[in-house]
């Protein structure tokens, strides 16, 4: 066997090369005089054979990495590229599309954007006002007290006699700095900026969504239709589609003990029910209106001759109802659901012998389409808007429900921009639905309050297919589609507007 080259470098005994390892030591690098101090008995190996092992096994691994894993990654990096190549060019054309869409915006944001600076410029020179009357205040204390007072210590203290120094001493023993600031300065004037919560939903829809992997819509609004007529109600009421009328509607509200008709110019008839009308509907078969009662949970009818008749009581508090063709009444229950009941208050099976029912948590307004049998649901989900935008209850979700005549779920929207993706995808545009009614088409309308408008959605899937109105005072409360082809929208400042919808 050749002579081993000793390898520089015992930390134990310096000036000795490595010439064994030891494999009883975990193939520490030993030299020659370590055999005997330290690993005597040992199991020793040539270094070079060490080395000679070592070199095949990476030999091995680099054989490895150059078949194996390098021209995978390298076929890899080569698809990315292309890949991202491609994917740059259609979001370059992406970003100059949203571009000229933001541009088309800017001219109407701009106009907002100098209103408001002005207000903060004005108050800004408001501000200065003041704060030029405060200086002059201060400045001249400064100057005619504060300084000779001073002057008068340092003299005092510098060539003043035992008398001056403590005659001064007295006088300034229990005097405070403090009271020499005037006390009638002007206070300046605060401001604060608290952004629009349209930042995360008008305006988003006005811009437009980007879709990822094709999953949303864009979306467009349309612009507003002419009003037919606008006037304002006493209360905000409950908009109801009347049938046995073509000009005029019905209104209620939650707290009041009577029902309004009300005709396209504004002029009212009241139709006293001696309790609260919490939710109304109107019957599309014989034009009579029934109403549901929170107080003792009943539900009732007006008859012809405008008796009104406690029909049945429920085991729930009521919050909605509509009547279909075959005079079934379905009610929505708060915290247990949607159900559906005969006229005299029994429920309704499916066939099967399943009672016809649907869940929901705070049904609070519903309608009922003549062309399809359909029925839609705005749902809270018992959580208020501002809860809802902080996201301070991630659990709660409001929706629209839709459902067929047996109560069998058709879909529910949770989003616009359709239903909820299986994925749970968070990049839907928020959605609060306050009140829903149908066009002739069975397609839903819903009022929604974070967009402060009316959109409609497909009848059949939930999705979004366009805005029809936008309000550009308070939010759209509840609608109403008539006969006559008119869309009632009523308002939370107590406005009722009437346009023209086909």
């Amino acid at each position: 066997m050749a002579a081993q080259t000793p390898v520089v470098g015992c930390s134990e005994h310096p000036g000795m090369g490595f010439v064994y390892v030891c494999k009883t030591c975990n193939n520490d690098l030993i030299c020659t005089n370590c055999v005997v101090d330290n690993h005597n008995k040992h199991d020793l190996g040539i270094l070079s054979e060490y080395v000679k092992e070592q070199k095949h096994t990476i030999h091995k691994y680099e054989e490895q990495l150059l078949k194996i894993e390098i021209p995978k990654l390298e076929s890899c990096i080569k698809e990315e590229d292309e890949s991202f190549k491609e994917n740059r060019k259609d979001i370059e054309k992406m970003i100059e599309a949203v571009k000229i869409q933001g541009e088309r915006m800017k001219k109407k944001i701009d106009q907002l954007t100098e209103t408001l600076v002005k207000f903060c410029r004005d108050l800004e020179r408001m501000n200065e006002d003041i704060f030029v009357r405060n200086k002059t205040k201060l400045t001249k204390r400064l100057q005619e007290e504060v300084r000779p007072q001073q002057d008068r210590c340092h003299q005092v203290i510098t060539s003043g006699t035992n008398d001056d120094v403590i005659t001064l001493a007295r006088e300034t023993r229990n005097t405070k700095c403090s009271s020499s600031v005037p006390i009638d300065l002007g206070t300046l004037k605060t401001a604060t900026f608290k952004p629009g919560t349209i930042q995360n939903g008008l305006l988003e829809r006005m811009l437009g969504m980007v879709s990822i992997n094709q999953d949303d819509p864009v979306f467009q609004p349309t612009p507003n239709a002419a009003a037919v007529s606008t006037f304002k109600a006493i209360f905000p009421y409950e908009l109801c589609r009347v049938c046995r009328s073509g000009d005029r509607a019905l209104l209620s509200s939650w707290d009041e003990d009577h029902i309004v008709s009300i005709d396209k110019k504004g002029n009212t008839e009241k139709i006293e029910c001696k309790v609260k009308v919490h939710s109304m509907a109107v019957s599309p078969t014989t034009g009579r209106v029934w109403f549901c009662v929170k107080n003792d949970k009943s539900i009732r009818e007006i008859t012809s001759d405008g008796e009104i008749v406690k029909r049945f009581n429920v085991t729930c508090v009521p919050s909605s109802l509509v009547i279909t063709r075959e005079d079934m009444v379905v009610v929505g229950l708060a915290f247990n659901g949607i159900v559906m009941y005969t006229a005299d208050g029994r429920m309704v099976t499916d066939g099967a012998g399943r009672v016809c029912r649907q869940e929901a948590a705070l049904p609070h307004h519903m309608a009922y389409s003549t062309t399809t049998g359909d029925v839609a649901v705005a749902d809270t989900d018992y959580v208020t808007l501002d809860t809802y935008m902080t996201g301070s209850k991630p659990g709660e979700q409001p929706l629209v429900i839709v459902m067929d005549k047996h109560l069998k779920l058709k879909f529910q929207c949770r989003y616009i921009g359709g239903m909820e993706s299986q994925t749970g995808d968070s990049q839907q545009s928020r959605f609060y639905p306050w009140d829903v009614c149908f066009d002739g088409a069975g397609d839903v309308l819903v009022a929604e309050e974070v967009t402060r408008s009316v959109l409609l959605i497909d009848g059949n899937t939930g999705q979004f297919l366009r805005t029809v109105y936008i309000s550009d005072g308070e939010v759209p409360f509840s609608i109403s589609r008539k006969d006559d082809s008119t869309l009632w929208i009523g308002h939370k400042d107590h406005e009722i507007k009437i346009i023209n919808f086909v």
